[in-house]
């Protein structure tokens, strides 16, 4: 019917994505060699807030080496 009425918008075009290119130029032969940082983030219904969890993974095993969790990533006073 919105066909026949002459009211639909075009079809938006499809924007061409181009593949993700990992750096591959690296062979990795025992841990502790390569390092790699993944950032999650959560949302905290009851408090209104963001809950991050920072991990470090070494790239041989895929271990987490290291983590850190918590409300901001701002510099902790020491």
């Amino acid at each position: 019917m919105c066909k026949e009425l002459d009211i639909l918008r075009p079809q938006r075009q499809k924007k061409v994505s181009y593949p993700r290119k990992l750096a591959r130029n690296r062979t990795i032969k025992s841990s502790n060699k390569l390092w790699e940082i993944d950032i999650k983030y959560g949302y905290i219904e009851g408090e209104d807030r963001f809950f991050f969890v920072l991990s470090i993974i070494d790239v041989y095993d895929r271990s987490i080496v290291e983590y850190y969790m918590g409300l901001s990533f701002a510099q902790q006073k020491t």
